[in-house]
């Protein structure tokens, strides 16, 4: 039958409808030209602007170059931005002049992709690409599937007709070179694929201008080294090319454009196979299909925002999660704000409560806790108190009352991290307040008991503690002074620290070895060691001593257990917890303080720091110490002031004040100078003068 007849090939891809005057096919794309086919008849569309190969094969890829799969080709391929001419350079410079690559004077853009031709005669694969800085979508995808090109080329024409070189340029080979050192040469060589090599194509700038000078070479700086010396400026590096070259020309508006010289320096790169040798058209076609696969998915496109808002916004950011201030700048009398949430940190404690009553009627406001022995209060400013907790019996449940927020911790609002700065010396701070206020409250007790405890291990000829009021020999009273009392080996009667320094063995009182003795003992042992010393020192408070002459059996063992268990004991402690303490000190310590090797003595009284026994050789040998603070006894031990560093001793930081400038936000230890400071800026913000104050402290 007639409409049977069998339909050639030709006759079925023929539309049914012959005149389409009233239909208009329907755009499923971005832009209009994204999937137009500009191909001649020597080129040919290899890549899309999607990164879509269009050969599928090795022998269709040679099919559609007409170049047998033997021959040995070279890649050239050019970059730059659109509107600047390549595809016209790649048909004057390798086809002379012929419209291999397809040419256009409209607005829109004929190269969308890359597209591939043949050069038989110098045996040259062209690839003419997309153009850089087009109005196209995908800036991202343009971008991955230029440097791919650009990879497997063994020569790249970089084209720019700007009057001056542009910093695009530099950014985009900088981009390519890096990322050939960092992916592609690893890729390549892990694939397998001949040819593959380390270093990158030569590349060559062609720049063409009409009003200004291209770059020029001099006897002290070539054109090339003032291009690297431009790079390295933009901290570019380039070391993947294994060239660079640059062919500058300067085209009037009445000439055309002379590509003498860009011939030249093809040729040149051409003929040289030192770094990379011609290959093969399946090998070039394996190299592009592995980079296309492995680099392949979708790219988040980042929309480039038009205004500038880092120009006209606040300059604080929020220090917990580093945003910034959407106000304007100078926004006087309104808080700072971002609304998006922030993040939570310990140590900035920007986590607060609000009332959930005023949060759903529009309002954010801070509700306060406090507390009670017995419960703890939710008070909210505007709604009063919202909820009562009770320690020890049921309660209102916080969740029902207030909700938890997390704030901005903005910069310029002098808040710093609420959590303790100084923990380790804060530790240390609360622990020696424990420790002296025990050793206080104790330390009569603990005298009465430990001098008790000593007279009962005490040998028979030692005079009792509570007899002891003053050193037998310099007359120290020892309460007043603060000075620990020793007892002499030989003749048993009490003395300080300083006037037993003598150490020497008491036979006749069973000290066989080396014991604290006083000097007139240790002149009466050196002359006669078997015999019993007694002291020739007398005083008003020994008259009624009545010390009898014991036998050299005198008991004295019980007390040198007791000498033994006390130093044991003694040292242990100093060791374990002395040394710790000056470890922790050491590692806790903030930065401002003065070292302890430098604060010998009181800033403010000139007190030399030490124990009780050198303050007194101090005070009565020297007497260093200064007019206005005279030794009054005990140990001068060494403090810090919280606000300025210096050390001080205790009689000079009685104050107590909270420092937050340094982190120390509950009442600390200060000096009386920064104490004094303070008191005297109060007053003079109150009166609003300086000179009533200044005369009624002086």
């Amino acid at each position: 039958m007639a409409f049977m007849r069998s339909l050639s090939e030709e006759d079925g891809l023929k539309p049914d409808v012959v005149c389409d005057a009233d239909f208009k096919s329907i755009n499923f794309n971005n832009s209009e030209y994204d999937s137009l086919d500009h191909s001649t008849g020597q080129s040919f569309l290899l890549l899309d602007a999607n990164e879509h190969l269009h050969i599928a094969t090795p022998e269709l890829f040679c099919k559609k170059l007409k170049c047998p799969d033997a021959a040995k080709i070279k890649v050239v391929s050019i970059f730059g931005n659109t509107g600047d001419g390549k595809s016209h350079t790649m048909n004057h410079a390798l086809f002379k002049g012929e419209e291999v690559f397809k040419t256009s004077p409209e607005q829109k853009s004929c190269t969308l992709g890359v597209y591939a031709a043949i050069q038989e005669d110098l045996g040259v694969l062209c690839l003419d690409t997309e153009g850089l800085l087009s109005t196209s979508s995908r800036n991202t995808k343009r971008m991955r599937m230029l440097l791919k090109i650009l990879a497997i080329s063994d020569i790249v024409i970089y084209r720019t007709r700007s009057e001056r070189l542009h910093s695009d340029m530099y950014e985009f080979l900088g981009t390519a070179s890096k990322a050939f050192c960092l992916h592609f040469s690893q890729a390549l060589q892990s694939m397998s694929i001949p040819g593959a090599t380390n270093l990158g194509p030569a590349v060559i700038i062609f720049h063409e201008t009409k009003h200004t000078n291209p770059l020029e070479n001099s006897v002290e700086e070539s054109a090339e080294e003032k291009l690297r010396d431009c790079f390295n400026r933009f901290n570019y590096d380039i070391k993947a090319f294994s060239s660079l070259r640059y062919v500058g020309i300067q085209t009037s508006i009445t000439e055309t454009t002379d590509y003498n010289k860009l011939i030249a320096a093809l040729r040149m790169e051409l003929e040289n196979t030192t770094v990379r040798s011609p290959r093969q058209p399946s090998v070039i076609f394996k190299a592009i299909r592995a980079l296309n696969k492995k680099f392949a998915g979708e790219i988040i496109e980042k929309s480039i925002n038009p205004f500038p808002e880092q120009y006209f916004t606040c300059p604080i950011y929020c220090d917990s999660c580093n945003r910034r201030c959407q106000r304007s700048m100078g926004h006087d009398g309104d808080n700072h704000l971002n609304s998006q949430p922030c993040q939570h940190q310990h140590q900035f404690e920007n986590k607060v409560e609000i009332c959930k009553s005023c949060y759903n009627n529009g309002r954010e406001v801070i509700v306060i806790r406090k507390e009670t022995w017995t419960y703890s209060i939710i008070d909210c400013p505007h709604c009063g108190e919202i909820a009562r907790n009770w320690k020890y019996w049921g309660s209102t449940t916080d969740s029902s009352a207030v909700r938890s927020q997390t704030i901005h911790v903005w910069k310029d609002e002098n808040v710093i991290a609420k959590g303790p700065i100084h923990s380790g010396q804060i530790m240390l701070d609360r622990v020696n307040y424990v420790y002296e206020a025990i050793s206080n409250i104790s330390s009569q007790p603990a005298g009465a008991l430990k001098e008790w405890c000593a007279d009962k291990v005490a040998p028979k000829y030692w005079k009792p503690n509570h007899e002891i009021i003053n050193c037998s020999s310099c007359k120290k009273n020892f309460e007043k002074y603060g000075i620990r009392k020793h007892h002499c080996r030989g003749c048993g009667k009490g003395f300080c620290d300083a006037c037993t320094q003598n150490r020497m063995p008491v036979p006749s009182r069973k000290w066989n070895e080396p014991v604290r003795v006083c000097n007139d003992c240790r002149q009466q042992l050196l002359k006669h060691p078997d015999k019993v010393p007694h002291s020739t020192n007398t005083s008003n408070d020994d008259t009624n001593l009545g010390i009898v002459q014991l036998s050299p059996e005198a008991d004295v063992t019980a007390r040198k257990c007791g000498e033994t268990l006390y130093n044991t004991v003694s040292k242990v402690a100093s060791v374990a917890l002395e040394c710790t303490k000056e470890i922790i000190k050491d590692s806790a310590r903030p930065d401002y303080w003065i070292p302890d090797v430098e604060a010998l003595q009181c800033s403010i009284c000139k007190v030399p720091f030490g124990t009780a026994e050198e303050l007194v050789s101090v005070h009565l040998n020297n007497n260093t110490l200064s007019p206005e603070r005279m030794f009054t006894g005990g140990d001068c031990k060494r403090h810090h002031c919280r606000k300025c560093g210096q050390g001080i001793c205790s009689k000079c930081s009685q104050s107590r004040q909270a420092v937050p400038e340094r982190g120390w936000f509950d009442e600390v230890r200060v000096c009386d100078s920064c104490a004094n400071d303070k008191l005297l800026t109060t007053c003079n913000l109150t009166n609003g003068t300086t000179g009533d104050i200044k005369s009624k402290t002086d």
